[in-house]
């Protein structure tokens, strides 16, 4: 990080799978559109359109953006002497931070001015993470407890059935089940490339062909596996 806080604007077309590893920076996201899962240890946590999640230092996380995502990023820098919350998870994204984030995205892109008006915003930023409570005591806020389970099924590459559910978690998921489960399948395929695998080998494994797999990676990564 050049600067002690950055803030930047993302937008996400196709899927993005992270690798499980330790934050370098404390740093916390803001959804505007589509979804992001966050897996801490054995859950996976779904921030949706208007939530906020809060990652300290050197917490050991992953991070799946699903494809249609736009959200904030404000990173903090370990050199930073202020005081920052130290519990991961959601927070209440205030209208005073929004509005902080609102103005950040009108400065212009190309040039970080930290002593001018996007320093001091950031700087007003930081005061507001200093308090920050933060929870990862729900899996997503914007869905009913009662359908957490049926969430988690969803994340690990399971199906689901019940309609009450399924109209539960589509709507903030932003795209249909079936879509979500192609996302999860290609996570997964991501995963077995990185670790050595051949396509081929992946199908056998995930019961499907090679070629259905390069097709969905086509629509979903915005590449081919070839």
């Amino acid at each position: 990080m050049k600067q002690a806080i950055e803030f930047s604007k993302n937008e996400h077309p196709f899927l993005f799978v992270g690798s499980r590893r330790k934050s370098n920076n404390a740093y916390f996201i803001v959804v505007t559109s589509g979804s992001i899962l966050i897996r801490l240890g054995k859950h996976e946590h779904l921030v949706s359109k208007g939530h906020g999640f809060w990652v300290p230092f050197d917490c050991l996380h992953a991070v799946t953006i699903l494809p249609g995502t736009h959200f904030f990023k404000v990173a903090f820098s370990i050199r930073l002497r202020q005081p920052l919350c130290r519990n991961t998870g959601f927070f209440v994204v205030t209208p005073l931070i929004d509005a902080l984030l609102v103005e950040l995205e009108k400065q212009p892109a190309e040039k970080h001015d930290w002593d001018g008006v996007e320093g001091r915003l950031l700087k007003v930023l930081a005061d507001q993470v200093s308090t920050l409570s933060a929870s990862t005591q729900s899996l997503s806020p914007a869905i009913n407890k009662q359908y957490h389970s049926a969430l988690a099924l969803l994340c690990n590459g399971n199906k689901i059935t019940e309609k009450s559910a399924i109209q539960a978690i589509e709507p903030v998921l932003g795209m249909t089940l079936k879509e979500f489960e192609s996302c999860i399948i290609m996570r997964e395929t991501v995963k077995l490339i990185r670790s050595g695998r051949k396509l081929p080998q992946i199908a056998t494994q995930l019961k499907t062909s090679d070629v259905l797999l390069d097709a969905l990676a086509i629509a979903i990564l915005g590449k081919s596996f070839q």
